[in-house]
């Protein structure tokens, strides 16, 4: 299980970067969507494969992943699995992007600031000199294999607490830490990418963590537009448990990775960001990850090529 989720999820992050900037010269007409098959999304590069000027070449990427006990099959395949295989990828990763930096951060948005540290070591050493991995670093495997060991802030009690991967990775683009501990990570010229990992449904406002109306959705999508700006310098990936139930840990319908509660207000936020061609939405218990890549590489590659003037 461990395998299939670090693979899947590699085969997701680097083809979509891959795609994202101008690799593949296939015409795309599909929607873009989850596991759930909902989605929009009008099309990829033209067939000649060309890019328009302003099309993208940074990608800034955050990874905001619930750290709960509930998730320590999640976690053990993101550190084992998933982040040095990934960046292993990312070296295959050209023609157009000219760079990219990722960032880490776990569900817990007290302290938000990006992760320099694994659960069991002080210091990754980033040879960035920063608190995000760089394109440019001769040693990405260790570096993905070190965060990707998600430390648990510890501020954070765990009940509840610390699954609130949206309004974590919220949190650190924005005042103050995205101007004090953070400061430097955004571009204005790169292509936001936002992925969130949770087994359980986003805690909008702790403690109460039963809202999932459409208004706060509504809420949260303003916040994360407002990042950037503009919707169309963005793209949000919201990985949870599918609706209606989730999934059991075993047993008729058990999920892959164990049990998942359904993410019903993780889903309505990545439905708003689907609406403007902008949004992937994966059901966790499905455990097909691979049945989301085309729609995810649609979303990105359309994202990228949209990418607005930047004046």
């Amino acid at each position: 299980l461990k395998q299939r989720l670090g693979f899947s999820l590699v085969a997701l992050c680097s083809a979509s970067l891959l795609a994202a900037c101008g690799s593949s010269d296939a015409a795309t007409d599909g929607g873009a969507g989850g596991g759930n098959g909902d989605g929009g999304g009008d099309g990829g590069f033209g067939g000649d494969g060309s890019l328009p000027s302003s099309a993208c070449k940074k990608i800034d990427l955050v990874f905001s992943v619930d750290p709960s006990g509930s998730m320590s099959e999640e976690l053990a395949a993101m550190s084992s699995d998933v982040f040095p295989a990934f960046a292993t990828a990312l070296r295959d990763v050209g023609d157009g992007l000219e760079d990219y930096r990722v960032a880490v951060i776990d569900g817990c948005p007290t302290p938000a600031n990006f992760h320099t540290q694994g659960q069991s070591t002080a210091d990754c050493g980033f040879e960035s000199g920063e608190v995000w991995m760089d394109s440019s670093s001769s040693a990405l495997d260790a570096e993905f294999g070190c965060v990707g060991d998600i430390y648990k802030a510890s501020s954070c009690s765990g009940d509840n607490d610390d699954e609130q991967p949206i309004g974590a990775a919220i949190a650190s683009l924005t005042p103050p830490f995205s101007s004090g501990e953070n400061a430097g990570f955004l571009r204005d010229d790169a292509l936001l990418v936002v992925v969130t990992i949770t087994d359980e449904d986003e805690c909008p406002t702790f403690p109460n963590c039963n809202d999932t109306s459409d208004g706060k959705a509504m809420e949260i999508y303003n916040s994360m537009v407002g990042i950037k700006g503009d919707v169309r310098k963005m793209v949000y990936l919201g990985i949870g448990g599918g609706l209606p139930d989730g999934c059991p840990a075993s047993g008729a319908g058990a999920g892959a990775y164990g049990a998942a509660d359904p993410a019903i207000l993780t889903d309505k936020v990545s439905q708003l960001f689907i609406g403007d061609d902008r949004g992937v939405s994966w059901d966790l218990c499905d455990g097909r990850l691979e049945d989301g890549l085309t729609e995810a590489i649609e979303v990105i590659e359309q994202a990228c090529r949209d990418f607005p003037e930047i004046d």
